[in-house]
């Protein structure tokens, strides 16, 4: 960038590259063999116990609040598959299999680029009060591993969640309901739109999108998640978007 970022300006840069790291290795075939592993039926059992499971073994209400977009009924589906198991394992599990998809990724990356990077994530995520989400405030409990590849892709995971708590609290403050901002979300197919809506659960009839109210919610998002990203200094701020913009440009 031409001149140092702000804080809202940062924030909003890595906002996309960052979650499209996470989906990445959300989605990837390792992580679905590593479910199956574990004993857990396809589709959102892993997604669900690895992100929820951070917050301990919470009631599938306490789970399906801090998840936001899913709705509860599913939600308590896949976490009923912890059956005995402690959900903080599923949790470690999840970010096991993120930071075995980093080493793979970022193999060709220069480390100490990327531990300059998760350095600045996690100066960033320890500025956050834990009040922005549960979600975030217990992946951020989570140990990170000791190898540079390993332990950014976890860091970047708890940006990941800490802006996407801030994204649930936003997008009621701009007045729409969860399923309301999935079918609002036309740009995305995958996140968006009916089919994204009933991926989560929500059924037909579906409410008309409301495309103002998603870019109220996204501007609040970033309102929200904004002063933490002064924990940098003006120079730092382009430094990580440079480092964020180059992890992601790295095929996964």
């Amino acid at each position: 960038m031409s001149s140092a970022p702000n804080p809202s300006e940062t924030s909003s840069a890595t906002a996309i590259p960052i979650l499209e790291i996470g989906r990445a290795w959300m989605s990837d075939p390792g992580t679905g063999a590593r479910a199956v592993e574990l004993g857990l039926a396809p589709g959102f059992a892993f997604w669900v116990l690895g992100r929820a499971g951070a917050l301990g073994d919470v009631s599938p209400e306490g789970a399906a609040a801090a998840i936001g977009f899913m709705t509860p009924s599913l939600v308590s589906k896949n976490w009923a598959q912890k059956g005995d198991r402690s959900p903080r394992d599923f949790a470690l599990e999840y970010a096991a299999v993120a930071a075995a998809w980093g080493r793979r990724t970022f193999a060709d990356v220069d480390p100490a680029r990327l531990a300059r990077l998760q350095t600045l994530a996690n100066r960033v995520t320890a500025a956050a009060p834990a009040s922005v989400g549960a979600l975030f405030a217990g992946w951020r409990t989570l140990p990170q591993p000791d190898d540079p590849a390993g332990g950014v892709t976890v860091a970047l995971n708890v940006l990941r969640e800490m802006r996407g708590a801030a994204h649930v609290a936003a997008v009621h403050a701009a007045g729409l309901t969860p399923h309301h901002a999935i079918i609002s979300f036309t740009a995305d197919p995958i996140r968006g739109g009916a089919a994204g809506a009933e991926r989560f659960g929500w059924p037909a009839p579906h409410p008309e999108p409301d495309e103002a109210g998603r870019a109220r919610a996204e501007e609040m998002t970033t309102v929200i998640c904004a002063p933490s990203f002064a924990a940098l200094e003006p120079a730092e701020r382009s430094e990580f978007i440079d480092l964020v913009l180059e992890a992601r440009a790295q095929p996964s």
